[in-house]
């Protein structure tokens, strides 16, 4: 938000989407922890897109943070998301921010019809396509980044220990 000085909130999500993409192509694991889930225009990191929604069921503590953290637009722009404060980038990695900031380049600024098209990977036509909620496989994600075989490999093998360890 502080690097892009507001953005409709399409984008933002399309901003994380892909910074969490090339962050499991290139890093082997995930930025945001958030499921994403396959609608009509893209992908939506859908806790994320609950609160700002303002669903009234949505990850409280999420909330809180968004409410001390960015403002929305009024009226007509109420889809405006603009940053109250300067970012705390201590919860960054490098590696995140160096994700975020080359997605930020690619994609802030997009036309939403490019940017639309350009969200609709193969995984994204997978869960779409699928009955029920639309979420997003990681490694259908890792591969729409053009993760290499060795990296498929690396987070199949973490996503199986954690799910041993759950």
């Amino acid at each position: 938000m502080n690097k892009t000085k507001g953005l409709d909130y399409y984008h933002v999500f399309k901003v994380i989407y892909f910074a969490n993409v090339a962050h499991l192509a290139k890093y082997g694991s995930l930025m945001v922890s958030d499921d994403f889930c396959a609608l009509p225009d893209g992908p939506v990191p859908s806790i994320l897109y609950n609160c700002v929604k303002g669903e009234r069921f949505c990850d409280k503590e999420l909330q809180s943070m968004l409410d001390e953290s960015v403002s929305k637009g009024k009226d007509d722009a109420y889809y405006m998301l603009e940053a109250k404060r300067k970012a705390d980038e201590e919860y960054l990695s490098k590696a995140d921010i160096e994700v975020l900031d080359e997605s930020i380049s690619e994609n802030a600024y997009l036309p939403y019809g490019d940017l639309r098209a350009k969200s609709h990977g193969e995984e994204w036509k997978r869960a779409f396509e699928q009955h029920g909620r639309k979420v997003m496989d990681v490694i259908g994600m890792a591969k729409d980044g053009m993760a290499s075989d060795s990296m498929i490999a690396y987070i199949k093998e973490n996503l199986a220990v954690e799910a041993a360890l759950s």
